[in-house]
C-alpha cells in the first residue's frame, strides 16, 4: 500500500511543473516589505530620521497622494499592482502540467515523454499504410495524439487503417490520462527524388 502512494507522488511530481520560482519571488517581494516597515517602525521608534527622512511624513504623504495625483498615474500604478496579482493568481490556480503522460505498471511508475508516444504513434500508423520514415509526424496534446500522413503523390493511404493502428497501439501502451488518436493525410502528396 506504501508503494502505491509513493507511486502517486512520484508520477504527480514527474507530470506537474514545479511553483517554486514564483513561490521565491513572492517570497522575496514580501520580506523586502516586511523589512522595510521593520526598519521604518524602528526609526519611528527611536525618534531617528533617515537620509534626513522622518517615515512618518512618507506614510502621511502615501495617504494624502492619491488625492493630490492625476489620476492616472493612480490608475497605472492600480493596474500595475492588479497584474501582477493576477500573475500570481493564475501561478497559484492553474494547472502547471509538463509535457508527458503516465502507463499503467502493477511494479513501476512509468512516465513517459510526449514525444515518445508522438514517436510511437507515427511509428503505428507507417506501419499500417508501409510509408516511409518521413511520410508521417506525430504530435501530442493533453488528451489527442494528432498523426499526420505525407504520402509521395499519387499513393493512396487506408486512413482508417492508419487509425486504428495508432489506436491499438496507445490502447496497448496503457497512457494515463487516455488520449484519442487523429490521422489526417495531407492532399497534396509530396514528390522524393
Amino acid at each position: 500500500m506504501t508503494n502505491d502512494r509513493l507511486y502517486r507522488r512520484i508520477l504527480r511530481r514527474e507530470t506537474s511543473a514545479s511553483r517554486s520560482g514564483t513561490v521565491v519571488v513572492a517570497v522575496l517581494v514580501l520580506l523586502l516589505v516586511a523589512a522595510a516597515a521593520v526598519f521604518a517602525a524602528a526609526l519611528v521608534f527611536l525618534g531617528q530620521r533617515a537620509l534626513g527622512v522622518d517615515p512618518r511624513d512618507v506614510v502621511d504623504a502615501a495617504v494624502r497622494a492619491p488625492r493630490g495625483l492625476d489620476t492616472t498615474i493612480v490608475v497605472g500604478v492600480a493596474a500595475i499592482v492588479a497584474l501582477v496579482g493576477l500573475v500570481f493568481l493564475t501561478q497559484g490556480l492553474l494547472p502547471q502540467r509538463r509535457p508527458r503522460h503516465t502507463m499503467s505498471s502493477e511494479r513501476l511508475a512509468v512516465v513517459v515523454d510526449d514525444e515518445v508516444l508522438a514517436s510511437a504513434a507515427a511509428r503505428a500508423a507507417r506501419s499500417a499504410t508501409r510509408l516511409g520514415p518521413d511520410a508521417a509526424v506525430g504530435t501530442v496534446g493533453r488528451r489527442t495524439v494528432d498523426v499526420v500522413l505525407r504520402p509521395a503523390a499519387g499513393v493512396d493511404v487506408p486512413a482508417v487503417a492508419a487509425t486504428d493502428a495508432v489506436a491499438e497501439e496507445l490502447r496497448t501502451m496503457r497512457v494515463d490520462p487516455p488520449v484519442t488518436p487523429r490521422v489526417r493525410v495531407q492532399p497534396t502528396g509530396r514528390v522524393d527524388g
